[in-house]
């Protein structure tokens, strides 16, 4: 069955409690929203490069969500929905409310293990094989401009 999110509620609730309390019922529609920015992001930022790294053509052989191991991105997905979530509660006013505050946050915590995953590394199941070789974890190596 094809992934539509990394997290779920209970996921969001080990880093706000009181997630539930707000006044939603569920988070659905913000964890599918996250779902499909982290892949974008990845497919942009990290898929297109690590596919030439395994002679793949990323136009011909899509980046597949369900072939990164499992919990790999389950913070990640944690604080992007959670970002969607305060969005989606803060009001409309001039002033920042709490929530608006809250969005800024994990905005910036989803930035910062963004860029620690694409540093380290995204464990892919590069040949289907259903695990994660350590060989099919690529690290992105930092590329300098030498000039002459």
């Amino acid at each position: 069955m094809a992934l539509t999110q990394y997290s779920t509620d209970a996921d969001l609730q080990a880093i706000r409690p009181n997630i539930m309390q707000l006044g939603v019922n569920d988070w659905t529609v913000q964890h599918r929203k996250a779902f499909e920015k982290i892949n974008k992001t990845l497919n942009r930022r990290w898929y297109k490069v690590a596919a030439s790294e395994y002679s793949l053509d990323y136009r011909d052989t899509l980046f597949n969500p369900d072939l990164v191991e499992q919990g790999t991105l389950l913070e990640l997905s944690c604080y992007k929905t959670l970002e969607l979530a305060y969005l989606y509660l803060m009001k409309d006013s001039p002033e920042p409310d709490g929530f608006e505050r809250e969005m800024h946050l994990f905005r910036k915590l989803y930035n910062q293990e963004l860029e620690e995953l694409l540093s380290v590394g995204i464990s892919y199941d590069w040949d289907g094989s259903g695990s994660v070789l350590d060989t099919e974890k690529f690290h992105r190596v930092p590329r300098r401009l030498t000039r002459v």
